[in-house]
């Protein structure tokens, strides 16, 4: 077997005196033909407990590791980019304060929905269940997820205006169209349907463009982004509440619609991608919904099922607290601003965390989010949701710790990917996504039995229970059980 090993040390810790001083060991033997791979520090340990950091390898396999070879070569990360970062600037920024206004129209809706399920609910589909309504905010949120499996590679290629101009046209039409619907099928292909759509198209590119700006920084630049998400769920609610009383249903979703035309036109005219694009690689078909290659990188896989469970418990969050506001009898007013509380503390939970992982690690911050959030439904809305006291405490906690995990899911996975590979990889993690929603919403729906939510509330309390799991595997994949900032 043939091998060349080249190592550069620069922070070598070691028990073993005999490396005591050694700056650079090199192995050469007779040269080989077959291709290199580059193996990251991260994935080495030395013998007794040596760690090795900072180090490339490169090793020449001979036939006998080839296939080995090429599993790794598929997993690498986010240390094997190459790229430089501005990390700031006036062009960078701008680019974060589009995504900020074009966060602030598609998550703002998604943070809102309960805003519009709550109304909807008691009166044009009166006649209909929690569970049959939850269908429509499910599919509207899974056609979101899905679709941006194949909007990721087009983004890769082409960039965010052809997308932004085609999802604003879209998303602008279905909430005009919903504004004129009275029976259940309207609303489905109205909302679900257009908006859903028009909603994938903007989403993925809205996350993956401030990825070409920032590296070290890409936490709080992604943080501070979707600041604009939990500032939608902020003034969408309070505005439709005023607006259903004083101009009714129809002038209200319209007035919704003009807003988010404008935000997304704003949003429009500050993106500006860096990063060459090769449109020639890019053909649609469906095999490109899913890199299920991407899967034999465990890191993935595990991160995958964390955010499949993460999103389905924060949308759980912000479709029923409304409605369980209101089973609970309590005025409608202040069941509206629940919503509001909880999409207030979202803004503050985007941008904290965010700035603690670029100093902490992206995953070892979401780690205690998550951890945070299924100690706020098990101890604070299970025992004491009946209470407004116990309500308004539990908004504004979990708000908090929804935002961490909406802001920070997009982030980690950045850092185990090319940032070439980001948007295909943020995409079909949210294609797996996006079947939790369709099915759990509705579930959850079926799980309310008139007033009595205590089934919805501990499943929802699992969910994210489920998610702390999968993160704590995700980073054992890639670090093991030894601590860094990762």
């Amino acid at each position: 077997m043939s091998i060349t090993t080249v190592l550069q040390e620069r922070n070598l810790a070691s028990s073993s005196n005999d490396l005591a001083g050694t700056s650079s060991v090199e192995l050469s033997t007779v040269e080989s033909k077959a291709p290199r791979v580059s193996v990251s520090s991260a994935d080495l340990e030395g013998p007794s407990g040596v760690q090795f950091r900072g180090t490339t390898v490169a090793v020449t396999p001979t036939s006998s590791n080839t296939a080995e070879s090429s599993s790794l070569s598929s997993s690498e990360s986010s240390n094997n980019d190459d790229l430089e970062y501005p990390e700031g600037g006036l062009s960078a920024w701008r680019v974060v304060l589009g995504s900020f206004f074009g966060m602030f129209t598609v998550l703002g809706l998604i943070n809102s929905m309960g805003a519009v399920q709550a109304y909807i609910s008691v009166h044009q589909l009166a006649g209909k269940s929690e569970s049959q309504v939850s269908w429509i905010f499910s599919v509207f949120v899974f056609l979101c997820y899905i679709l941006s499996g194949q909007v990721g590679p087009f983004f890769d290629a082409y960039g965010p205006y052809h997308l932004g101009i085609a999802g604003s046209f879209i998303f602008t039409l279905g909430l005009m169209m919903t504004s004129l619907c009275t029976a259940y099928y309207q609303f489905f292909l109205a909302f679900a349907l257009c908006c859903g759509i028009g909603c994938a198209l903007l989403m993925t590119p809205q996350v993956a463009i401030v990825g070409h700006w920032f590296n070290v920084k890409r936490g709080t630049a992604i943080g501070t982004a979707t600041i604009g998400g939990s500032l939608g769920g902020v003034v969408f609610p309070i505005m439709l509440r005023q607006l259903y009383a004083t101009v009714g249903y129809a002038w209200a979703i319209r007035v919704l619609g003009f807003v988010c035309l404008g935000a997304l036109i704003i949003s429009l005219l500050l993106m500006k991608p860096r990063l060459e694009r090769d449109t020639s690689k890019f053909e649609f078909s469906w095999k490109n919904v899913a890199d299920f290659n991407s899967l034999r990188d465990m890191r993935f896989t595990w991160l995958t099922l964390a955010n499949f469970l993460g999103e389905l418990a924060v949308v759980n969050g912000i479709t029923f607290l409304t409605s369980y506001a209101l089973a609970q009898g309590k005025s409608e007013t202040m069941s509206y601003l629940l919503l509001t509380i909880l999409n207030s503390l979202g803004m503050v939970g985007r941008w904290v965390p965010g700035v603690i992982a670029d100093y902490l690690g992206r995953f070892n911050t979401l780690i205690v989010t998550t951890t945070m959030a299924f100690i706020t439904i098990f101890a604070i809305w299970l025992p004491f949701g009946h209470s407004t006291a116990g309500l308004i405490v539990f908004a504004m906690l979990h708000g908090f710790c929804n935002g961490g995990i909406l802001s920070l899911a997009p982030v980690c996975c950045g850092q185990i990917c090319r940032t070439q590979d980001y948007g295909k990889r943020y995409g079909t993690m949210y294609v797996f996504t996006s079947f939790g929603v369709l099915l759990g919403v509705p579930l959850s729906g079926a799980l309310i039995k008139g007033a009595d939510y205590t089934g919805l509330i501990v499943f929802t309390g699992s969910l994210y229970v489920g998610t702390t799991i999968a993160l704590i595997l995700s980073r054992y994949s890639a670090v093991g059980f030894r601590w860094c900032a990762w």
